[in-house]
């Protein structure tokens, strides 16, 4: 009987043994479902969380070139403007000269054109309308026809092709949109976009939608206080059309067929979409990610919306989360069996971890390798422990020359902190966004906005910096032209009416500080509107060039020669012993201006008056000055010309 019981017992604990590997397993098998669930929602999320990073990270990107655009255009009105405020009269030939100088085309693609509309009273168009037909357009009309309390007419536009000649004489006033943008405008005193519109350059053929960005013109000398007396001052608007298509490509080039791009007038809906980059889609979509960025351009908002089309994230890849699975149910089966499989099973985790993070790490490198800003990184001393090839390509060096190479070392100036007071703000925890000039490989210098943050110890040491750098050579270049054509002679390349006022101006002030005596000469061209007449205004253009390159040379390098306007110069001696000393000045200019010139091959004959104004003897400040110079030279022509007077 004992014999049995045994037997018995044996056989109770093999059945139960089998029970119990089963009961394991299955809980295993529970276990590692839910494990596998758990990882594959927790890497879903995160790969979700990266792609909408760089979607939003997209969206930022359009957000700001749209934005830095329309600050270039607002630059360029701003020029146009002061062109008007230098100059006694802006003629067609001298806007169409500025407009090609600025090289809208090249350096700032998407414009359709930069023009000013003129702005008439009612008792002033038949007068207008006539000068217009009598400059040689028969056909031009201010339109569309009718009675109003005012008028504007687009008087001129560049580049004048086929589409924008289309516009000539149009009343921009008259129609609604247009006409509050350019209210606005007034009100303001400053740039004003205009809401969505089509443009009279349309044809039947491609037709986009348009906008409009103003700035105002006024006369100069009025006052400007109040919004009455602006409208008394006005002259008219400097302004640029856009269509819209043509606008987004020259700004942003064929973009992503991953996402799309729709720009859209203060609300969003139909009626007020600008432009859109797949306008073939559906619109009531649902896309993966939308990013919605509110721009305020010139007074108006536009909403800028990126949805992600299908296909823009691939599929999230399984097979990690299938590998994590497999291994934890590997690891709770055996953990339910065989306790000694849980160490090679913690060694396949360490595995998958490791590839996961050289995975993370070949991605962002890869990231920070393609971008086109140059990113570094450097050591606790500011030297450079890491390039990306945009960075090498920038500055025009090689990988092995700027690794270990402090990075201010590149610096040419601009920088307002020392070596020491970036690491001691960096140490800091702060970052900073700044403009330095930088030297390249070739000795050229390019001029770079950079921003630099900090890296930091677990203990919270400073250990380095990452510096993110962007080139913005080109935007300052376009800024210097504009500076630069607001202040010089379109025509002759010297000083204009303006700078020669400050020049003056200066030349009071320092001579009133330091008791020294300084000239002014008037130079009036006689005879030259003859040479424009019987030559044509090509000619008298180049004799103009001709007669500034002489009287540079006759005056030292110390004195500033200027262009008051036409025909008209004058010449600031800013140090001189004796009123003989001007005369010595006025008499090289006035014979190197009675040599004959030829044009063409054609000669022409002109001479000069000048007047001089001497400091302290004929006035204290600016304006006696240019007024006893102007007397002094209109004596001089009284005298029979060709000659010089006080």
């Amino acid at each position: 009987m004992a014999d049995d019981r045994s037997i018995g017992s044996a056989g109770s604990w093999r059945g139960r043994r089998p029970g119990r590997i089963l009961t394991m397993t299955l809980l295993a098998a529970a276990l590692a479902a839910l494990a596998t669930w758990v990882v594959w929602k927790q890497q879903s999320e995160e790969y979700q969380r990266d792609i909408a990073g760089q979607f939003e990270s997209e969206a930022a990107e359009i957000a700001v070139r749209i934005d830095e655009r329309f600050l270039a255009y607002r630059l360029v009105l701003q020029g146009g403007r002061g062109l008007f405020e230098v100059m006694d009269r802006v003629d067609r030939r001298t806007w169409r000269e500025y407009v090609r100088t600025l090289k809208l085309g090249e350096d700032i693609p998407g414009v359709q054109g930069l023009g000013f509309t003129l702005w008439l009273e009612p008792g002033e168009l038949p007068s207008h309308v006539d000068a217009l037909r009598a400059e040689g357009f028969d056909a031009y009309r201010v339109w569309p026809e009718g009675v109003r309390d005012g008028y504007s007419s687009i008087v001129m536009l560049e580049p004048f092709d086929w589409r924008n000649q289309r516009a000539l004489g149009y009343d921009m006033y008259s129609e609604p949109v247009r006409r509050e943008a350019m209210e606005r405008a007034l009100r303001t005193g400053g740039a004003a976009m205009s809401g969505r519109t089509v443009l009279v350059q349309e044809t039947t053929a491609d037709v986009q939608a348009g906008v409009l960005i103003y700035t105002p013109v006024f006369v100069e000398g009025m006052p400007l206080a109040t919004e009455d007396e602006r409208w008394r001052a006005l002259h008219g608007w400097v302004y640029m059309p856009f269509r819209m298509t043509d606008l987004m490509r020259g700004m942003l080039g064929l973009y992503s067929e991953g996402v799309r791009l729709r720009v859209f007038d203060e609300v969003e809906n139909s009626q007020a979409l600008l432009y859109d980059s797949h306008p073939e889609r559906v619109a009531d979509e649902q896309p993966d990610f939308v990013s919605v960025k509110r721009l305020t351009l010139a007074g108006r908002t536009w909403l800028v919306r990126l949805d992600a089309l299908p296909g823009y994230a691939p599929q999230f890849d399984v097979q990690r989360a299938e590998l994590a699975a497999i291994g934890m149910v590997g690891l709770l089966f055996v953990m339910a069996t065989w306790f000694f499989a849980l160490t090679r099973e913690r060694a396949r985790a360490l595995a998958r971890t490791t590839a996961s993070l050289q995975h993370s790490e070949r991605r962002y490198s890869t990231l920070v390798n393609v971008a086109q800003e140059g990113i570094a990184a450097t050591d606790e001393e500011f030297r450079l422990t890491f390039v990306n090839p945009s960075l090498a390509e920038i500055l025009g060096r090689s990988e092995a020359e700027l690794l270990g190479r402090p990075l201010d070392e590149l610096w040419q100036g601009g920088k307002a902190e020392t070596r020491v007071q970036i690491l001691a703000r960096l140490a800091r925890g702060q970052g900073r966004r700044y403009e330095t000039d930088l030297v390249r490989g070739d000795g050229q210098l390019l001029t770079a906005l950079v921003s630099d943050a900090p890296l930091t110890h677990a203990e919270g040491g400073l250990r380095g910096a990452i510096v993110v750098l962007l080139d913005i050579t080109e935007r300052k270049d376009v800024e210097r032209r504009i500076a630069h054509l607001a202040t010089h002679d379109v025509l002759t390349g010297i000083p204009n009416r303006l700078m020669f006022s400050e020049q003056l101006t200066h030349a009071v002030d320092q001579a009133k500080r330091y008791g020294h005596r300084f000239a002014l000469l008037f130079v009036d061209l006689d005879r030259f509107k003859r040479v424009n007449d019987e030559l044509g205004h090509h000619a008298g253009d180049q004799l103009l060039r001709e007669a500034v390159r002489r009287m540079q040379h006759a005056v030292r390098s110390s004195d500033m020669l200027g262009r008051r306007g036409g025909d008209e110069f004058v010449v600031l001696l800013p140090e001189i012993e004796s009123g003989h000393d001007a005369e010595v000045v006025a008499e090289k200019i006035r014979l190197a201006l009675e040599r004959p010139f030829v044009i063409d091959g054609e000669e022409a004959s002109i001479s000069s008056s000048i007047g001089i104004a001497l400091y302290p003897d004929h006035g204290t400040d600016e304006d006696a000055l240019m007024r006893r110079a102007d007397e002094a030279m209109y004596r001089a022509k009284e005298d029979g010309r060709n000659r010089v007077c006080y």
